[in-house]
């Protein structure tokens, strides 16, 4: 009775009967191409939490640096950390300040290997590069900068700039008096790394993460103070 009964079912359901230990084919095929569409949605947002996660931790390594800029200056007469034209970089002299939190690089840095990702606003620095008259005003003291919330301490290199003989400073002050070509300051400075942002220091200590189409208008914006403290 039960050998006519498997008969019957099978006339009526077919080969399903005679593979009910798996899968058939078009089953296959049907969880393929929902798996395929389940991961077509999630690599994005994948791919988006760890850009954020990048993100999050260069700033918190730039967070860092600004600590240990204001506490050396603190401890000398207000005067800021210096670059390598001066007697020592300021990836030396931060280090008292910082001691093992003092990262140099960003987990996003395209150029991998490099020992620094982070550099110092040149117009900071005691004789800038084509404006060594600026030295007169002294800006390497904090307390001869109008705006310290305003102006830029720290930014990210960029993945062109940098690769072989790595800077401590930027090169921007050379254009004292004129505007500063947006090529230029995209090519010195990773604008776009994070999601279309970039990082940034403040000579505060404050930190802000500020997409390009923002920064393209502070970089030459009267009053902005961005990178030329006086403008």
């Amino acid at each position: 009775m039960a050998s006519v009964s498997r008969f019957v079912l099978q006339e009526v359901y077919g080969e399903q009967m005679k593979n009910d230990n798996g899968f058939t084919l078009v089953e296959l095929l049907v969880v393929m191409a929902v798996m395929g569409c389940l991961a077509s949605v999630a690599l994005p947002s994948l791919k988006a939490g760890y850009d954020e996660a990048g993100r999050i931790k260069c700033a918190s390594n730039m967070a860092q640096l600004g600590k240990g800029m204001l506490m050396y200056a603190a401890e000398n007469e207000m005067c800021l950390p210096q670059t390598m034209h001066e007697s020592e970089s300021w990836t030396n002299t931060l280090q008292p300040y910082v001691g093992k939190n003092l990262v140099l690089t960003c987990p996003c840095d395209e150029v991998k290997g490099r020992e620094r990702t982070y550099v110092m606003n040149d117009y900071l620095s005691p004789e800038p590069c084509g404006a060594e008259y600026l030295s007169a005003l002294h800006l390497t003291r904090l307390v001869n900068v109008p705006k310290p919330s305003q102006t830029v301490f720290f930014a990210e290199l960029s993945k062109t700039y940098g690769t072989r003989s790595v800077p401590d400073h930027l090169h921007l002050a050379e254009y004292d008096g004129g505007p500063i070509p947006e090529a230029v300051f995209k090519s010195y400075v990773g604008v776009e790394r994070h999601g279309g942002k970039a990082n940034y220091l403040f000579l505060d200590g404050h930190l802000e993460s500020l997409s390009w189409e923002k920064v393209k208008v502070l970089i030459n914006q009267s009053g902005a103070r961005f990178i030329d403290p006086r403008k």
